[in-house]
């Protein structure tokens, strides 16, 4: 993924702390290339696939677009375009603001939605900075995941409310593989009802939408 580039004039002490002081920092020893850790994220904590079923809207997709810059001075997020092959439980959020988009990952389709991660690399100046989430993998380009989140108004947008821990890419066996492999009680409890099969996850969230209990094979 290139880089996403930018320019900032000179820096200050109110400053210190931002991605634009790092990179200051870094040209100022004569450094090109820089990494900072991603900030502890505080994310929901579900307790079953149960209630990651009955609170955040599920569904297949791939990335076909993303795009990376500063954000709120002192973060680098990487923003994903996904094209949506499979909606399994849907929750419409209409209470929630929409956000502005990229206008570089507009426009966004019906069949899309866009999420963001807080890691990627920028440029600033001459020196790449690399903000790294050690807990947490970027996503690949065409790979299939499945995704929990919670979608804003606009239906266009959705937040990682549960973080990477609810996101799960698919293999060529068709087997579910964690983004990150923390063992929380929402990644246990699904391999214990689904063997991390994706069809098994497919009978369960269809059956949930239906409202009806489904034995888990």
């Amino acid at each position: 993924m290139a880089a996403a580039a930018c320019r900032t004039a000179s820096t200050t002490a109110a400053d210190r702390g931002s991605i634009e002081w790092y990179a200051h920092e870094a040209r100022r020893e004569g450094k090109t290339h820089i990494t900072i850790p991603a900030p502890i994220g505080m994310y929901a904590r579900l307790s079953s696939l149960d209630e990651a079923l009955s609170t955040q809207e599920a569904f297949i997709g791939t990335p076909i677009a993303s795009f990376t810059q500063v954000f709120e001075r002192n973060r680098i997020v990487t923003w994903y375009k996904l094209r949506v092959l499979e909606s399994l439980v849907r929750h419409p959020n209409p209470e929630v603001a929409a956000i502005a988009l990229p206008q570089s990952l507009e426009p966004v389709l019906q069949s899309e939605m866009v999420i963001f991660t807080v890691q990627g690399t920028v440029s600033i100046d001459g020196v790449r900075v690399t903000m790294f989430d050690r807990d947490c993998r970027l996503l690949d380009p065409g790979r299939k995941y499945v995704f929990f989140v919670s979608p804003d108004s606009s239906g266009r947008f959705a937040w990682l409310r549960a973080g990477p821990n609810a996101v799960f890419a698919i293999n060529p066996q068709g087997k579910l593989e964690p983004l990150v492999n923390t063992r929380d009680a929402m990644q246990l409890d699904l391999a214990a009802l689904t063997g991390n099969s994706l069809d098994r996850l497919r009978k369960i969230a269809r059956a949930k939408a239906a409202g009806v209990t489904p034995l888990a094979n």
